[in-house]
C-alpha cells in the first residue's frame, strides 16, 4: 500500500491522524482565505500600500496557502491508496515548511502595517486575529504529525533538513 505506518499503528490510526491533520489545516485555510483578501485590500490603503513589508507579507500568506494545499494533497493521495515513495518524508517536509512560512508571517505583517492610519486599525486587528488562527492550525497539525509518526518524525526531519527551503526573513 504505502509507507505511512508507525510503531504499533494500523490503518485506522493512520486514517484518524491524517483526517485530524487535514481538518486542522482546513480551519487554517479558511482563515488564510480571509487574510489573503484583506492583504490584497491593503494595496488600496495609502498608508499601507508602499509599506516595505507588504510584499513579503503577501508572499508569506501565499506560501502558507501553497503549504496547506501540499499537505492536504499528500493526505488525499495516501487516502486514495496511492503508493508514495518517501510519503513520511513528504509529510514532514510539507508540515515543517508550513512552520517556516508561519514564522515569517508576523514579522512581515508588523512591517507592512507599521505607520498605518487609525481608520485601518479594525482590519489590522482582524488580520492579527486571523494570523493567530493560521499559526495555531499549523502548530496543531505539526503536533498531530509528530504524534502520528512518533520517533520517525525526527528521522524524517533529519533527512529533509538539507533540502529545506531557506526562509525569506
Amino acid at each position: 500500500m504505502n509507507d505511512i505506518t508507525f510503531t504499533g499503528g494500523n490503518s485506522n490510526q493512520r486514517d484518524f491522524y491524517l483526517e485530524a491533520i487535514d481538518n486542522t489545516l482546513e480551519k487554517g485555510l479558511a482563515a488564510k482565505e480571509v487574510v489573503c483578501s484583506i492583504t490584497t485590500g491593503f494595496r488600496d490603503i495609502p498608508s499601507i500600500r508602499t509599506a516595505p513589508g507588504l510584499n513579503p507579507y503577501h508572499a508569506s500568506v501565499a506560501d502558507i496557502g501553497y503549504g496547506f494545499d501540499a499537505v492536504r494533497g499528500t493526505i488525499m493521495r495516501i487516502h486514495q491508496g496511492e503508493s508514495i515513495s518517501l510519503a513520511k518524508d513528504m509529510l514532514v517536509f510539507e508540515l515543517d515548511t508550513l512552520r517556516i512560512s508561519e514564522k515569517q508571517l508576523n514579522p512581515n505583517f508588523e512591517l507592512a502595517v507599521k505607520g498605518a492610519k487609525p481608520d485601518t486599525f479594525y482590519l489590522i486587528e482582524q488580520s492579527r486575529y486571523l494570523n493567530l488562527q493560521i499559526a495555531e492550525s499549523i502548530k496543531e497539525a505539526i503536533r498531530l504529525g509528530k504524534a502520528f509518526l512518533g520517533p520517525e518524525w525526527k528521522i524524517s526531519h533529519a533527512r529533509i533538513q538539507n533540502i529545506q527551503a531557506i526562509p525569506r526573513l
